[in-house]
């Protein structure tokens, strides 16, 4: 219907325009005359924020380049005491200030169970104390670790507390991308051992809801995603994450057709949804389960392929962030990076080969998206025009939406009153998408031709006096 919508607005807007020019011709009035330019699409890797390989925060010194950290907190070490959070603890040792000089945003997890090789606790002394012990001190095959009742009302009512002096913290600081929902089963993935000997109950969604509502309530600038499609998602608009990428059974047979189709929770034995479009607003991200072993040349296509099937925007921190530059993988690393997130070109521009001062001017673009995925955040195009010497005459902000270019091709037009002061001239058309923290130029497009100020030239108008 999306389409179909898109394809009949376009046909209309065609024949309005075809009906103005024959209006035109019967007043004896000749329309503008315009000219179309076709840049040259680029297939060199880009530099772009919020996509691509994930590092873990804890670790900055990597090989390959990234755009986003992985930060793990357990909830033992942000609270260690009740009511006192040590933020400054947990940003030193996901090195923060440094993923931020390097221009990597953050995104953030919040575990209450991570299984290791010695027993431990990751909640805090004080709520094993106060939860009075219920839950199970495990050992399994995944490790050793402890998985508290979920169903506790004060492990709930202080979960809720945790997660409202983390948003008063996170919400509002651009250098969280996003949230990743934790907080119940081993690792924060929503599942807790399902085999005997050892079974450990998974809550039902009456309880397992109320740990997700502490994120709705007060992360309420922050895409919110979780481990596989449940109710509370789909009702709320979430991304996904799929931790197991790479392997077919568990992305293909599971993840992808869980989110397409929905299915039977196997914990719980409740129906959760399907949620096909959660792509198109929310990211898809995840991790490889084993990284360097999709990367072969043998296995590649099939790793993109559950790319291009899951839409997938990131994938880490498990992920080949370690392999050598140029190394044997290399070439695979890229076609994959290539191929994730968004990846934006002008197909064409037609413009007004003319204009005066102060006049508005049509402006039709065809921008296509070569990626999976398209951009989740509000940032804005800029149209501008360069003069002979490459200096910026004049710029406007364009009403185009980015987070619409889906797949594909998307053609819009823009109107832009020219400024009245705009001196006679030949000048060049330029376009950008603007980071909103800096105000620059922030995302760079598949052309070739990109001038150093992040702006991409387009085709040509003459101003006439």
């Amino acid at each position: 219907m999306r389409h179909t919508r898109k394809f009949l607005t376009a046909a209309f807007a065609a024949l309005t325009i075809g009906g103005c020019f024959a209006a035109l011709h019967v007043q004896g009035q000749v329309p503008p005359a315009s000219v179309t330019y076709v840049p040259a699409e680029s297939d060199r890797l880009l530099d772009n924020p919020y996509i691509g390989f994930v590092a873990d925060a804890r670790y900055p010194q990597i090989s390959q380049p990234v755009r986003l950290a992985f930060a793990k907190m357990t909830w033992r070490e942000i609270e260690p005491r009740k009511g006192e959070f040590d933020f400054a603890g947990f940003e030193k040792v996901i090195h923060l200030e440094e993923w931020k000089t390097k221009n990597v945003k953050i995104i953030l997890r919040v575990v209450l169970d991570y299984p290791e090789d010695e027993d431990h606790l990751d909640i805090p002394d004080w709520l094993y104390e106060e939860i009075q012990h219920k839950g199970t001190h495990y050992t399994l095959e995944y490790g050793k670790g402890f998985s508290p009742d979920y169903s506790n009302p004060v492990l709930i009512r202080e979960h809720e507390s945790l997660i409202r002096a983390l948003a008063e913290r996170y919400n509002d600081d651009p250098s969280i991308a996003f949230v990743e929902l934790g907080s119940v089963g081993h690792w924060g993935e929503w599942h807790t051992w399902d085999e005997e000997p050892g079974l450990i109950p998974f809550p039902k969604r009456a309880v397992a809801d109320q740990y997700v509502q502490a994120y709705i309530r007060h992360f309420s600038h922050k895409p919110l995603l979780m481990r596989r499609p449940m109710n509370v998602a789909a009702k709320n608009g979430m991304g996904l994450f799929n931790d197991a990428f790479g392997k077919t059974d568990s992305t293909v047979d599971g993840f992808w057709q869980w989110y397409t189709q929905g299915y039977e929770s196997w914990l719980t034995g409740e129906q959760e949804p399907a949620m096909p479009q959660f792509w198109v607003s929310r990211p898809s991200g995840g991790e490889f389960s084993g990284a360097p072993t999709y990367f072969s040349s043998d296995k590649i296509d099939e790793t993109i392929r559950q790319a291009k099937l899951t839409h997938v925007s990131w994938m880490g921190p498990d992920a080949p962030v370690e392999e050598p530059p140029g190394g044997p993988l290399q070439a695979n690393i890229d076609r994959f990076l290539k191929t994730i997130g968004y990846r934006f070109a002008v197909a064409s521009d037609t413009h007004p080969e003319s204009a005066r001062a102060g006049e508005t001017i049509p402006i039709g673009l065809s921008v296509v998206n070569r990626g999976t995925a398209p951009f989740y955040f509000p940032w804005k195009m800029e149209l501008s025009l360069s003069d002979a010497e490459g200096r910026i005459a004049a710029a406007t902000a364009a009403q185009a939406d980015i987070r619409q270019w889906l797949p594909g091709r998307t053609d819009f037009e823009e109107q832009w009153a020219l400024p009245e002061t705009l001196a006679p001239g030949t000048y060049r058309l330029n376009i950008a998408i603007l980071d909103p923290e800096t105000g620059l130029p922030g995302i760079e497009f598949a052309m070739d031709g990109g001038r150093s100020d992040g702006r991409y030239p387009l085709g040509s108008i003459r101003i006439d006096e």
